[in-house]
């Protein structure tokens, strides 16, 4: 079973939790952005001492200690920010992966009541193996489910919203280039 045929599989037990996935998307994008915060900084942080180094008065230690202060509130706010946004990730991710393995076992425990009692009295159908592969089976459709919410998705957001930015940054320092300001 392929990647797709499993979400379809899976998505009738998500559904009705949409809320949560739209929670944890959301929370993910602004971690995502918050995750770029540093190589922004350190950009702006250079271009401002480099104003500092090529001022007429030459190196002036207050305005270095306002841009050192405004870079450290700006790094701290953000260290704050996503350690806030790692635990809603985590915590509706959790939320997410028990509600769905709930009514994922409930819909199978529902589907092995219907069988027919002689399939359990016969020797080799044995209930306790049935209870173990069903087990295993939610079991690795949730690990499946937190494996994509938790870890492949926020990593490939990461990912596409530093390509965006980077692109949108040597976009705009070509324009600063060609326009001379650079």
């Amino acid at each position: 079973m392929n990647i797709k045929k499993l979400f379809l599989n899976v998505w009738p037990f998500v559904k009705p939790y949409k809320w949560l996935v739209i929670i944890t998307l959301i929370l993910t994008f602004v971690s995502s952005l918050a995750a770029q915060v540093n190589a922004v900084v350190l950009d702006k942080t250079v271009d401002a001492i480099n104003g500092l180094l090529h001022t007429e008065g030459g190196f002036q230690w207050s305005e270095a200690t306002k841009i050192l202060t405004i870079i450290s509130i700006i790094l701290l706010g953000k260290e704050v920010l996503m350690a806030l946004m790692t635990f809603g990730q985590r915590f509706f991710g959790e939320k997410l992966k028990i509600l769905i393995s709930r009514d994922l076992a409930k819909s199978i425990i529902e589907k092995v009541l219907t069988f027919k009692v002689a399939f359990f009295s016969r020797d080799e159908n044995k209930p306790g193996m049935i209870q173990t592969r069903i087990d295993r089976g939610v079991n690795s459709i949730c690990m499946t489910v937190n494996n994509f919410f938790l870890d492949i998705l926020p990593a490939a957001t990461s990912a596409v919203v530093a390509l965006i930015l980077s692109r949108i940054s040597l976009g705009l320092e070509c324009v600063l280039l060609r326009q001379g300001k650079i």
